[in-house]
């Protein structure tokens, strides 16, 4: 069967009714070996019965696989039982299935995630098997996201009958939100996603970007991802697909070829875009699919959910504030947002506006059970008022019209008590200016309730706890929202990049300053007093009482690529968070250089984890800097402030309650992290600083962290991050790092980050050591340090003004040494093959990045470093043993 694979191979969004059917038949085994011998025996008769069963159920199985065998040869691929057709509908045809085809279609899984990530699992390949099809490519045969609406109108009823009753009896206490983003994947969007994650995405419970099946441009080229070799030829151009993403593969609509002349002229194909409301249905079908259901075992748990266009800036925290002051429940209808009434006349239905369309659980239920049941058979036409399948790009009326036919649901506006919309149709400014008198009724007042702000005072018509603004065409703009509203406006911090226009601070030069300002001053009043700032941050991260966030300086340069794909292949896979904070300055010589704050850098593809710290002064790759230590490239310490500083600026100390800066070049053990704060009962509401404590600077400069991994908690890293937002780079030629918390041209991050600490907080550093007073972060290869022996070097600048005495037990000599059982990093691999061997060591994982060459390597010192790491093995095996 279909759904028979392994789990290797099975979607990583398997579709829960089918997990349930699994569970059913485990729950049966394990009741039946737990049932009483007696119950088990009942005579012939009972084993009669059960053999008459067994030849039943053994025949019905036989047929169901040679008719399972017929529907693969005639109907295989994925599709909708297409075969010479298919071309025709990528190029933009149209060429509808009939009924039968669809009721007779065996159900298969649901769409996973990305089929090109490296996280992904395996795909299954078959071939086509059509007489018409013998020089077909293979297919991929990949879970689809909308498979489940090809089943008889019977059987899908009766499950959506199932699925509301288990819902009545269900209470959901809270106000979860999954935020659902119909998008393209192609290079001129890129930015638009990373704005998203980098500001509101951040604060949905469920972020997901729904995609068409073909992704790329006519630069990079066009990859159709139900193709086998599109997928690869996809995965050699980097355009590798993130977690999050969803591609809707049984989408008919092309959206690359749309009927431009110069399509024509050239003789490609020419299709249609207007594919809107096909992605939005599909894509709602998938995630009410997912829903949890009477087993508890859904995959999109939320309770209310939002349709978001890319352009929108969603205040996903404001939700749950609207929806509990109307006391309303998920488990009732509500299908709401900013309500337009201009389409009643001809369509008889009021529409929610596609910048944001917000539903509850049972809305967004009865939604699909409309899509699932509407006709496809002419789904070559423009909407009519009916709820069908349509050739449209006006979704909000198919949806309005699909909701109210099925299940009597009617749009709800989304307005405060005092009329004022919570959802900004068009640009802020633009909106404000709004006047109903001097307007008249067009369009978008046309119905509406008439309230004293829209003529009296038109500048206060939007709600001041806000759920979206639209119409944002550059995603830049999000960033600067999220200053405003959760950054450094909103905390009332110095900031470089903000702008000050009189006494006013702002993120940027608003259009319509004063009028904006004063909105956006309520505004933040309103989300203070509803305190949902303090949500700033929603999605669930594993561990949340102790989350790790990993920030790793780096160059985005072909020389050290080996070492980011390293990190995150071993140690970076174990923390919470992964960031690696670049300069905007990428290549090489023989690659070419490339300024990502340029023109020529806008469609450079980078990995999400990977953040451009763009507003970086001092460039590295200088000519002088590469040969020599002189010039401009000793930039180190300003990569670090500057990376702090983002991390605070766009909510991201909001998400993990422990940071560390580590570098490229060191082997972090996140966990070991985590044991040693909770070992220390430390908080991450109280200062702390730690890690390998160096004291060998003197003449007023404060103990410092060695760089190698640098431990803040979370209110240390806002604390000096509010310093870091009041630097002003420094234009001095200075080399050396001076005892001032300022810019410095320099590499030496240690002294310049415990000075600050420590004039301006009182925050000291501490040693990462365990109980016998041994290091836990080492600053050279372990197999080196393993050897370091205080009393036969001399007090070397390692060892220097370290206090020797145990302060607990008194011991002598023992202070310092190499090194604990449980340990926190290793410093020092500049060949990062050295990371898949202390992976193997450890974790007794074989992984590598083009070849094995680490499996030739050998420690030195071996007899040391393998007792040592046999020690450590003992010791990380018993700590997870007593963790719960």
């Amino acid at each position: 069967f279909p759904w028979a694979s392994t789990p290797s191979s099975r979607s990583p969004r398997a579709d829960g009714w089918q997990r349930a059917v699994e569970r059913g038949r485990l729950r049966n085994i394990k009741d039946h070996k737990a049932m009483p011998q007696d119950h088990r025996s009942l005579g012939a008769t009972m084993s009669m019965r059960a053999t008459l069963a067994m030849f039943l159920s053994l025949s019905f199985l036989c047929g169901y696989i040679s008719i399972w065998r017929m529907h693969s040869k005639y109907f295989g691929g994925g599709g909708w039982g297409m075969d010479d057709s298919d071309d025709a509908l990528l190029a933009g045809a149209w060429s509808p299935v009939p009924e039968s085809h669809l009721a007779d279609k065996i159900e298969l899984p649901k769409a996973g995630k990305s089929i090109i990530n490296d996280k992904s699992p395996s795909i299954r390949m078959r071939r086509k098997t059509s007489k018409h099809d013998a020089n077909r490519v293979d297919k991929i045969q990949i879970s689809s996201a909308d498979t489940r609406i090809n089943q008889s109108s019977k059987q899908s009823s009766d499950q959506s009958d199932a699925l509301r009753s288990a819902e009545s009896t269900r209470q959901f206490p809270q106000n979860r939100v999954y935020c659902m983003v119909p998008f393209i994947w192609t290079p001129s969007a890129f930015q638009a996603y990373h704005d998203i994650h980098a500001s509101w995405g951040k604060r949905c419970h469920i972020l997901t970007f729904f995609i068409d099946p073909v992704i790329g441009d006519d630069k990079v080229s066009f990859f159709n991802m139900t193709e086998s070799s599109d997928v690869a030829a996809a995965k050699k151009a980097n355009l590798t697909l993130p977690d999050d993403v969803v591609i809707l593969h049984d989408m008919r609509r092309p959206w690359h070829t749309c009927g431009s002349e110069d399509n024509e002229k050239q003789g490609k194909p020419v299709g249609n875009c207007r594919n809107i409301f096909e992605k939005v249905w599909r894509m709602m079908v998938f995630v009410a699919d997912g829903l949890t259901t009477d087993d508890g075992e859904g995959e999109h748990d939320a309770e209310w959910f939002v349709k978001v266009d890319q352009d929108t800036f969603l205040f996903p925290e404001n939700v749950g504030h609207y929806v509990k002051t109307r006391g309303w429940s998920s488990n009732d209808p509500h299908y709401f947002g900013h309500v337009l009434n201009h389409r009643k006349n001809d369509r008889g239905v009021s529409i929610v506006a596609g910048g944001a369309v917000f539903y509850s659980r049972a809305a967004i239920l009865a939604a699909a059970d409309a899509f699932r049941h509407m006709p496809m058979d002419k789904g070559d036409e423009e909407e009519d008022g009916t709820c069908r399948d349509s050739y449209t790009g006006t979704e909000e009326v198919v949806t309005a019209v699909c909701l109210k036919e099925g299940s009597n649901v009617i749009a709800e506006p989304a307005v405060d008590p005092e009329g004022r919309e919570q959802v900004s149709l068009y640009e802020v400014d633009n909106i404000l200016g709004y006047n109903r008198t001097e307007q008249g009724e067009w369009w978008f007042w046309e119905g509406k309730k008439r309230y004293p702000c829209q003529h009296d005072n038109p500048e206060d018509c939007l709600a001041h706890l806000p759920l979206a603004f639209h119409h944002y065409k550059d995603s830049r703009y999000f960033l600067d929202f999220e200053k405003e509203f959760h950054g450094s406006v909103m905390k009332g911090e110095d900031d470089a990049t903000l702008i000050r226009i009189n006494d006013r601070v702002a993120a940027r030069h608003w259009d319509q300053f004063e009028m904006t300002y004063r909105y956006f001053e309520k505004v933040r009043a309103a989300m203070k007093k509803a305190d949902v700032t303090m949500s700033n941050t929603m999605q669930p991260i594993l561990n949340t009482n102790c989350r790790l966030y990993c920030m790793v300086p780096f160059i985005w340069t072909p020389k050290y690529i080996p070492s980011y794909n390293a990190i995150r292949k071993t140690w970076g896979k174990r923390c919470d968070i992964l960031k690696f904070m670049i300069d905007p300055i990428v290549g090489d010589y023989d690659t070419g250089f490339v300024d990502l704050r340029t023109d020529s850098g806008f469609n450079y593809k980078l990995p999400e984890d990977v953040v451009v710290i763009s507003d970086m002064k001092r460039p590295w790759n200088e000519k002088q800097c590469l040969s020599s230590n002189d010039g401009n490239c000793r930039n180190i310490w300003e990569k670090i402030w500057r990376s702090w500083k983002w991390v605070d600026a766009y909510g991201d100390s909001n998400v993990a309650e422990w940071f560390v800066k580590i570098d490229a070049d060191s082997f972090l053990f996140p966990e070991n992290a985590k044991r040693y704060v909770k070992g220390k009962g430390w908080s991450p509401d109280e200062h702390h600083y730690f890690g390998n404590i160096l004291r060998h600077r003197e003449h007023g400069v404060a103990p410092m962290i060695a760089g190698a991994a640098v431990f803040f908690s979370r209110a240390t890293l806002k604390a000096i991050a509010s310093v870091f937002n009041k630097f002003e780079t420094h234009n001095g030629g200075r080399h050396r790092a001076s005892a001032m918390c300022q810019d410095e041209h320099t590499d030496q991050e240690e002294v310049i980050t415990a000075w600050c600490l420590k004039e301006n907080f009182g925050v000291g550093a501490d040693p990462a050591l365990d109980e016998a007073g041994r290091e836990l972060v080492t600053v050279g290869e372990i197999e080196d340090v393993l050897l370091w022996n205080r009393a036969e070097q001399g007090e070397w600048w390692y060892w220097k003004n370290k206090p020797r005495k145990h302060p607990e037990t008194g011991e002598e000599g023992v202070m310092h040494h190499c090194c604990g059982d449980l340990p926190i990093a290793f410093h020092g691999y500049k060949d990062s093959q050295w990371f898949f061997k202390l992976e193997n060591e450890f974790y007794s994982e074989v992984v590598s990045d083009k070849g094995d060459g680490w499996k030739g390597y050998d420690w030195r010192n071996p007899k040391e470093t393998n007792g040592y790491f046999g020690r450590v093995r003992k010791a990380m095996k018993k700590a997870q043993d007593l963790e719960p």
